[in-house]
């Protein structure tokens, strides 16, 4: 089956392998592109599971940057269920931040194998959390909202570490998340507080996974999100936001392998129509 143009080539683990298709697809958050999965796709086809990234329109290597103010989250969903059209089974689907809102989004839409939310926007939106960060670096966000800029929030890497990353992560890896980073969405980005979820039109398995350390969607949030839907939190410790690029990606690997997903043996089922 043909790559469509949309989907960042990268890596052998971030291509489509095999006739079956890939396990999971991944979506990244605001700033973001398909380069922030390469570990965690690395670590999930040593243990034979092939994945596939998508990079949302004006990210990464797809097209539209240049309108990229002018998308929103329904763009987004758009992208997402244009991937999953062009896969022939369902898969697991696993959205990362403001790509955890696009996943919910469109796992209420779409037949799925299962949905991982890792440190997801809430099921309530951003305000509770954006006012929290807000009064604990008020002139780095009023910088942002001034310039209409996200990118703004972590453009320093002393900013970049308090918003996003926990106490002991190694400097080297938040030059690595830097020189990734990217520009984002400011319609997309308040959408996040508009266009809220529908837990109750779920119907696959839920994991929601978030960073004990997160200052940016905290434990608590977490924790609302999945009591919405029916579950336990897994929260990681020593980890924070970015969560797919900090500690050990094998043991993150691992907790989707064994999600609600799998069967009695641990196979995931070859579908699952959301909709039945």
């Amino acid at each position: 089956m043909a790559q469509p143009a949309w989907l960042l080539p990268g890596d052998p683990p971030l291509e489509l392998v095999g006739d079956a298709g890939p396990r999971f697809l991944l979506v990244h958050g605001a700033n973001g592109s398909a380069a922030v999965w390469r570990q965690l796709a690395a670590a999930l086809a040593v243990r034979g599971a092939a994945s596939l990234a998508v990079s949302l329109r004006g990210h990464g290597a797809s097209g539209g940057q240049t309108a990229l103010q002018s998308f929103g989250i329904r763009d987004y969903v758009a992208d997402v269920r244009r991937v999953l059209a062009a896969l022939p089974v369902p898969p697991v689907l696993v959205g990362h931040s403001m790509g955890g809102l696009v996943a919910q989004l469109v796992a209420a839409e779409a037949p799925l194998a299962g949905l991982a939310l890792l440190a997801s926007s809430p099921t309530g939106g951003m305000r509770r959390d954006g006012a929290r960060m807000l009064l604990r670096h008020p002139f780095t966000f009023l910088r942002a909202i001034r310039r209409r800029s996200f990118r703004a929030l972590y453009a320093e890497p002393r900013l970049a570490r308090a918003l996003l990353f926990a106490r002991a992560t190694p400097e080297a890896v938040i030059r690595d998340y830097q020189a990734m980073l990217g520009e984002e969405s400011w319609r997309a980005g308040t959408e996040m507080n508009e266009l809220l979820p529908d837990p109750g039109a779920v119907r696959c398995p839920v994991l929601v996974i978030g960073g004990a350390e997160d200052a940016m969607v905290s434990p608590g949030s977490v924790r609302r999100t999945a009591s919405a839907y029916r579950t336990a939190a897994v929260l990681l410790p020593g980890r924070a936001h970015m969560l797919q690029l900090e500690g050990d990606q094998d043991a993150l690997a691992a907790l989707l392998l064994s999600g609600p997903w799998t069967d009695s043996t641990g196979r995931m089922p070859a579908c699952v129509d959301a909709r039945a």
